[in-house]
């Protein structure tokens, strides 16, 4: 009880659980499946860039808002330092990339649901429980996110531990019979491991979190560090527990851990449930307030949109998740990635004050990360 009442706990533990919580989401389930076919040095080596990446871009994302100093979202700063062009274009990225995010863990929250309750229907046959839930709930108060988030964190390292457990014997001995690299899916990983790491909209909270609880900028770039690497040890251990346990390895993981004890995939599955959901609100919540401040949409149309655009999507024939993941990471997280760091070296050229990074990253890391963003685009689109 006096660790939960620390300044560690609070300026610290929490708020690097609200992002890692809305990172490990539903882009993890994809990662065994992709690994099989891509080869597993491939994977190995997706799996070390993509947080550092990511840590850069949430960092850079973060320095945005706090050197700009408006109320603005993602939209707006594109707006201000970029243009129209760039405007609408973030505008697009962003509701599309939300909105098709959120039809992919309508997909993978019924699955789990499969798991609980096997007798159960198809869930394209019936209104989703998840979508019910998370649609409600979008509208809770934003500030009691966090420890909300802290706990989903918790639920969901829990899960990854049991099924490593569970699968890490076999799968040390398996990863074997996986190619190491596949020259031609080289490529592949590229849109669900964007998707698998990508916590941007997470990021507002928690620079409003930080301006509550006076965190210093050196306390935000550690919450951001290990708020995105912690996601990366984690998917280490789900890959090989996953490949212990699997006779096949499909798309989303999910048939996999059915071959566990029912009780054991049964807990499994309500924990994956409540992570699918946690990340489904703050997603919502962040697109929302896109609608709302950057569009001055009224609030009825921002909250008809949250609410019924995602299973419009998959009623529409977006129900593959595989396919889906390739889309949302290789499309538009890409595309959002590249604009992040557009806006961010525009105001290196108006020399606004930095508050996050006192010694810039070298121009190659931004070079390399626009590069890989661009091929990844190419290849996402031919995919």
């Amino acid at each position: 009880m006096r660790f939960l009442k620390s300044n560690c706990f609070k300026n610290f533990v929490l708020p690097a659980s609200l992002l890692s919580a809305t990172i490990i989401g539903a882009g993890f389930f994809s990662l065994p499946y992709i690994t099989s076919k891509a080869g597993w040095l491939i994977a190995l080596i997706y799996l070390i860039i993509s947080p550092i990446a990511f840590y850069f871009l949430h960092t850079m994302y973060a320095d945005i808002i706090l050197r700009s100093g408006k109320k603005f979202k993602f939209a707006g700063f594109a707006k201000i330092y970029l243009g129209k062009t760039a405007y609408y274009l973030a505008v697009l990225v962003t509701i599309i990339g939300s909105l098709l995010t959120l039809s992919i863990y309508i997909i993978l929250g019924e699955s789990f649901r499969d798991i609980i309750f096997p007798v159960l229907p198809a869930f394209q046959n019936q209104i989703s429980l998840l979508w019910i839930i998370g649609s409600a709930l979008i509208f809770i108060n934003p500030k009691k996110m966090a420890r909300l988030e802290f706990l989903i964190t918790a639920a969901m390292i829990f899960i990854i531990f049991l099924i490593f457990i569970s699968g890490a014997a076999n799968g040390i001995e398996k990863i074997r019979e996986i190619p190491m690299v596949n020259l031609g899916l080289i490529f592949l990983p590229f849109g669900p491991f964007l998707f698998s790491f990508s916590g941007r909209s997470a990021v507002p909270a928690i620079i409003d979190y930080g301006r509550e609880n006076k965190i210093p900028a050196k306390g935000l770039k550690k919450v951001f560090f290990w708020g995105t690497i912690i996601p990366a040890l984690a998917y280490f251990l789900f890959i090989i527990g996953i490949i212990g346990i699997s006779k096949t390895i499909t798309g989303d993981s999910v048939e996999s851990i059915t071959a566990l004890p029912y009780l054991v995939a049964a807990i499994i599955g309500v924990l994956g449930l409540l992570s699918i959901l946690s990340s489904y609100i703050v997603i919502g919540l962040s697109t929302k307030e896109i609608m709302e401040k950057d569009l001055n949409f009224p609030k009825i149309i921002s909250n008809l949109l949250i609410i019924f655009s995602p299973w419009i999507l998959i009623l529409a024939g977006l129900n593959n998740f595989i396919e889906a993941i390739a889309i949302a990471g290789g499309i538009f997280l890409a595309l959002e990635g590249v604009l992040i760091i557009m806006i961010w070296k525009k105001m290196n050229v108006l020399k606004i004050k930095d508050f996050l990074f006192k010694k810039r990253p070298k121009g190659i890391i931004t070079q390399i990360i626009l590069f890989l963003s661009f091929l990844g685009i190419i290849y996402a689109v031919l995919f």
